[in-house]
């Protein structure tokens, strides 16, 4: 534009094209909204917004958010069920696939940890205050549509629960079938496991082709070498130093139903 005048008087017409100049906030707050933590926390560590750093946590702490990193991976049915696959060629330490923990439980405490988790999701799913609130209505729906869905330890078949108990009894051994069945153990807080809806999807091996990083609140999965396009992505459903133990099979027969 020739002048400040000049601008003002095409407006009318520039207006119906101009696009909101975007900015790294802006961005996060779209990829927060949509669920994409990992890609928002990374934007972050280089923009150091208390508001946004304070809203990337309390999605962290709704443990209902998961992130296919890339669209590296795909989820589908395979030799050992359902599984994910890689997409294109991976590296090694490609970030796959990060994801938070619906619950979370000590393994060393009073009670059985599943018994902990299983409690745990029963309360956010039929949380009291439902229907009040936003946010304790995305965990109730994720409860009831995701964690449910979830595989019950050794694949066992959920209808042989139905009418031997009645519907709360039911619930409580679904849910106790489904913790013990694909709760991960915590990397960084190694007395704790956490239950991870989108990683419990990834299938077990004792030679992994990718290690997952845990706390009590989020996983992140990476390839652990190189993984040619096509291939299916495994991980290893213990810590490192049970895996190498001579009684892995029978920490992974009692654990998961399976060795």
């Amino acid at each position: 534009y020739c002048s400040a005048e000049c601008q003002r008087k095409a407006w009318r017409s520039h207006k119906l094209s101009c696009q909101k100049a975007s900015s790294p906030e802006a961005e996060v707050t779209e990829l927060l909204l949509a669920g994409r933590l990992f890609s928002a926390q990374r934007i972050l560590q280089g923009l150091p917004k208390a508001t946004l750093l304070a809203e990337l946590q309390e999605r962290i702490k709704l443990g209902i958010h998961s992130e296919i990193v890339d669209e590296r991976l795909q989820l589908k049915e395979g030799k050992f069920g359902l599984g994910y696959v890689a997409t294109r060629d991976l590296a090694e330490g490609d970030p796959l696939l990060f994801d938070t923990a619906f619950a979370s439980a000590p393994v060393d405490g009073d009670k059985e940890f599943h018994f902990l988790i299983a409690e745990k999701c029963l309360r956010k799913g039929h949380n009291a205050a439902r229907r009040n609130s936003a946010r304790i209505d995305a965990q109730a729906d994720f409860y009831h549509d995701r964690v449910k869905a979830l595989a019950m330890k050794a694949g066992m078949d959920k209808s042989w629960l139905s009418g031997t108990l009645d519907a709360d009894q039911e619930e409580q051994v679904l849910l106790c079938s489904i913790a013990e069945g694909n709760c991960l153990f915590c990397s960084e807080e190694p007395n704790f496991v956490g239950l991870f809806v989108a990683a419990a999807r990834f299938n077990h091996s004792c030679d992994p082709n990718a290690i997952v990083e845990t706390t009590r609140s989020t996983a992140l999965v990476r390839a652990g070498r190189a993984i040619l396009a096509g291939s299916e992505v495994f991980i290893s459903y213990l810590p490192k130093e049970l895996l190498e133990s001579k009684d892995r099979r029978d920490r992974l027969k009692s654990g998961r139903g399976f060795d």
